[in-house]
């Protein structure tokens, strides 16, 4: 479950060099900068470029139509995109700006095009190094950066607030690099790394509720070195690090705090991940992918994925149960050159296979994979070359070739990430090629098809208005006595065979919970309790649950799929066919909103 941000800099030019000719907090005349791959036997590093005329800023950065969902420019503030992360049930996307008036922002993926952010937390003004990662299953989001100063700072946020419910500071300060984040899809366990100049690599555990450290754990890697890959498994339970100037690969276990496996990987790329079980990780070399799995408790070598010519495995990114892994290869000379594979890890074979070529001067360094939960999809970013012949977002399946959709932007992708369900791929962006001069840049949400539509939302945008003036957040229902911002519905699965589920969160902690399936839509909406019903026609109830943690879903283990629960109710769903479905649970806070004591989550429409 990687979090994808710009490739390895070294020690002292991290994400800095993004670079700009005139910066908010940099205004140094001549300290423009850009970005070039070099290729040494040690392995690839990314290095910044002596000052030049700029040139021609690539290629003609049109979009794809279909599957562009937004796109949130700098709007001349000069920022980088760089880290980029989705979560809250793919609903939401949260990034951290880079170079120039650096900022938190978290935005919804149902807004309209150009978005407006939920929020905005300024206070990483004048830092570097920014990595962010957010839960799947909570509003749990997290930024890591690293201030003016070199402190190393971990902010803890949620939906509802700009402001940080906690912070932290690692005990030491850095010149730079080789920090990174992530949080268990569950967002339960959040882990955070910082290399230590006195040699060490300190991991600091913790739990959402508080900034103090359930564990701090020091591995030595060696004076001068720092960490350089990095991957949480999604279930929280294994980390793989690999250190850069002695490259070594390390996976730890959180639960006893512990290296349980350490080995010589020769070179030092960026190409490293771990399954979401933890039960296999793979690392990228000059010509090789290697995967290890574990076997009786016991991590050992698998198999290794060979590639001749003048390339190396730039990235990588594996399913949660371990069984495919997607990636990509550079061919570093002449630099034009990336092939995109997805393998089948018991069978060893590769499953698809996409050569992209560029034409003109720039490197397309293939800079960010990212893989959906059950390995289906997966999402691609490239530097993109001078001609604009490859598209630098990119999203694929796992059986297929061709990608499913591209976006041509006007600069180089340096994040990606796609969200867990595969539906959709969020990227940060600079304004310009990475080996020119240049700054500013842009983040890009897109959508694979989907039988999915959410509806009806309570923000306000419906002809009936939330009954109390309890408007919640966009792509929500209207807000309840708890103040989530509305309950979100949101689908996932296969509607052939029918793997779908439906789940309301954002509820009250132990809700009682219903799901309401209707044959038509009012796009109008009627007031239903604190909230507004769009779902109308035949109505049935395909399921009740009690809420845990504010969050029920539909079916759980033992219950019927919905079309299964939908025909023994009386209403048979035929193939092709629309059903529209809501949540709607119990509010007891009759004082909030009287005198009902329910409310509704926001709408989807299911074609089956």
């Amino acid at each position: 479950m990687k979090h994808s941000s710009t490739a390895w800099l070294t020690t002292g030019l991290f994400l800095s060099v993004l670079s700009s000719p005139v910066s908010a907090q940099h205004p140094a005349a001549g300290s423009s900068r850009a970005l070039r791959l070099e290729v040494t036997p040690a392995g690839a590093f990314c290095r910044e470029v002596p000052s030049a005329t700029p040139h021609d800023q690539g290629g003609p950065g049109n979009f794809t139509p279909a599957g562009s969902i937004w796109t949130h420019t700098d709007g001349g503030l000069a920022w980088i995109g760089n880290a980029v992360s989705i979560g809250n049930f793919g609903s939401e996307v949260f990034a951290e700006y880079e170079l120039n008036n650096e900022a938190a922002q978290l935005f919804s993926c149902y807004d309209t095009n150009p978005p407006a952010a939920i929020w905005t937390d300024n206070s990483p003004l004048g830092s570097n190094d920014h990595h962010v990662a957010s839960a799947e299953s909570t509003i749990t989001k997290i930024a890591l950066h690293t201030t003016g100063s070199g402190s190393i700072v971990l902010n803890k946020y949620t939906t509802h607030s700009s402001t940080p419910d906690w912070t932290y500071t690692f005990p030491f300060t850095t010149t730079g690099g080789g920090t990174n984040c992530a949080i268990s899809r569950d967002g339960q366990t959040i882990v955070a790394v910082a290399s230590n100049p006195g040699g060490t690599a300190d991991i600091a555990v913790f739990s959402p509720s508080s900034n103090v450290p359930s564990s701090y754990t020091p591995i030595a890697i060696g004076a001068g070195n720092a960490v350089r890959g990095f991957d949480l498994s999604a279930d929280g339970s294994t980390l793989y690090f690999s250190s850069a100037a002695t490259p070594t690969a390390y996976v730890f276990d959180i639960a006893t705090h512990a290296v349980v496996f350490f080995t010589s990987i020769g070179a030092s790329f960026d190409s490293h991940a771990i399954s979401g079980d933890g039960s296999v990780f793979a690392f990228g070399n000059f010509n090789a992918m290697t995967v290890y799995h574990k076997v009786g408790g016991a991590y050992v070598y698998a198999f290794t994925r060979p590639l001749g010519g003048a390339t190396y495995c730039a990235q990588i990114d594996i399913s949660d149960d371990g069984s495919t892994i997607a990636y990509g290869w550079y061919f570093y000379s002449p630099g034009l050159v990336d092939q995109v594979e997805a393998i089948d890890v018991p069978s060893q074979t590769v499953i698809m296979t996409d050569v992209i070529t560029g034409a003109g001067g720039y490197q397309n360094l293939l800079s960010a994979v990212s893989i959906s939960a059950d390995g289906r999809r997966f999402a691609v970013g490239l530097w993109g070359d001078q001609n604009g012949q490859a598209a630098e977002m990119r999203l694929y399946a796992r059986n297929q070739n061709a990608p499913l959709g591209t976006v041509n932007l006007p600069g180089s992708v340096f994040g990606i990430q796609i969200s867990a369900d595969g539906q959709r791929m969020v990227a940060g962006s600079k304004a310009v090629h990475a080996n020119v001069f240049g700054n500013g840049g842009r983040i890009d949400l897109y959508g694979d098809a989907t039988p999915f539509t959410s509806y009806c939302f309570g923000n306000g945008s419906l002809a009936t208005p939330c009954p109390c003036g309890n408007n919640g957040l966009i792509g929500r229902g209207c807000n309840n006595s708890v103040a989530t911002q509305g309950a979100l519905l949101s689908a996932r699965g296969s509607t052939t065979p029918d793997t779908v589920v439906l789940t309301s969160s954002s509820e009250l902690p132990t809700a009682l919970t219903l799901f309401l399936q209707g044959t038509t839509s009012n796009p109008s909406g009627l007031t239903f309790g604190d909230g507004v019903r769009c779902v109308t026609g035949t109505l049935k109830r395909i399921g009740v649950k009690i809420a845990s943690g504010g969050t029920a879903s539909y079916p759980g283990p033992g219950d019927l799929s919905i079309t299964a629960r939908s025909a023994a109710v009386g209403d048979p769903i035929p193939p092709g066919a629309t059903r529209y479905y809501q949540a709607y649970y119990r509010d007891p806070a009759a004082a909030f909103c009287p005198p009902l004591t329910f409310n509704a989550s926001n709408g989807t429409a299911v074609i089956w």
